[in-house]
């Protein structure tokens, strides 16, 4: 007769392996590789603080001219709220299949690490992009204003003005591409460089435009990246996290903030009869440095 599970073993690797596979994951998210910064150990509301100079330079006269000039300091703040995925780890649905695979991983270890890749990709797929936060939501989407979010509520609120491109098709794409990095201000053209966000929708209507026009494929170059034509340092970057929006969102690197806390990032785990109750959490949140960093179109 096969020996029954250690359950308070098992219960015990749950603990152990959880919060190292999570940490470990939140690290490989390839956000850095987008251009985001990502912001670990948030325990509060952080401001983001952004430094401006007021007034400027004028020809020289011996009286003061003081009226008007000095430095400003404006915060958006990053606040980053918890998230939760509950499910309880009955290990008699595994007897004899799963609990006598012998793997390079536990069994309970394997579980732990696929519930981390979905929950990472929930996040990416439905939170980071157009998510919106609601303390009483169900879904992933509800756990964060994302990104989109940020940048229409950005327009309402006077702090973006869109740049007007209508609806992006497989016969305009490079124009309209090409219309907002034309609208990139020129200290992010010559010196910060830029990515224009996009989804994989619009990215391929672009392809398809661009190969139609000149009669050859976009290409990305040696780095990787996809360089738009006559622009030295502006990329067009597809990003999951866009859905399937019709958006456009030029920004430099870093100008783009997604707030974690490495410290809570965890799993709990607990005994009822033979079954293990498993709690995984994950605090998360989203927000924009610079509006005056960044470009937009007037598509959702």
């Amino acid at each position: 007769m096969a020996e029954a599970p250690d359950l308070l073993a098992i219960t015990s690797a749950f603990v152990k392996f959880g919060g190292p596979i999570f940490r470990k994951k939140v690290n490989e998210l390839e956000l850095r590789k987008k251009g985001y910064l990502v912001m670990k150990n948030i325990k509060a509301p952080v401001p983001l603080t952004k430094l401006s100079a007021q007034g400027g330079p004028r020809p020289y006269r011996a009286q003061d001219d003081t009226a008007g000039n000095g430095v400003a300091f404006s915060d958006q703040i990053l606040t980053v709220r918890q998230s939760k995925w509950d499910f309880d780890f009955d290990p008699e649905k595994f007897r004899n299949t799963y609990l006598a695979i012998e793997g390079d991983k536990p069994y309970y270890a394997e579980a732990l690490d696929q519930i981390a890749k979905e929950y990472l990709a929930a996040i990416n797929d439905s939170t980071l992009g157009a998510g919106v936060y609601d303390a009483a939501g169900t879904t992933a989407a509800d756990l964060a204003d994302g990104f989109l979010t940020l940048v229409a509520q950005a327009v309402i609120d006077g702090d973006l003005t869109e740049t007007a491109t209508g609806v992006i098709t497989a016969n305009n794409a490079v124009e309209k591409i090409e219309l907002i990095a034309r609208a990139v201000p020129a200290w992010m053209r010559e010196r910060e460089g830029f990515r224009i966000k996009c989804s994989y929708d619009v990215f391929d209507m672009y392809c398809d435009n661009y190969r139609a026009n000149n009669n050859y494929k976009f290409e990305p170059g040696a780095d990787g990246r996809y360089r738009i034509d006559g622009f030295a340092k502006g990329f067009l970057d597809a990003d999951t996290i866009m859905g399937s929006s019709q958006r456009l969102i030029a920004t430099v690197d870093d100008n783009l903030v997604v707030g974690t806390d490495g410290e809570q990032i965890k799993i709990a785990a607990s005994m009822r009869r033979n079954i293990i109750e498993v709690r995984a959490m994950m605090p998360i949140g989203c927000q924009i440095q610079d509006f005056d960093a960044m470009v937009i179109n007037d598509q959702a």
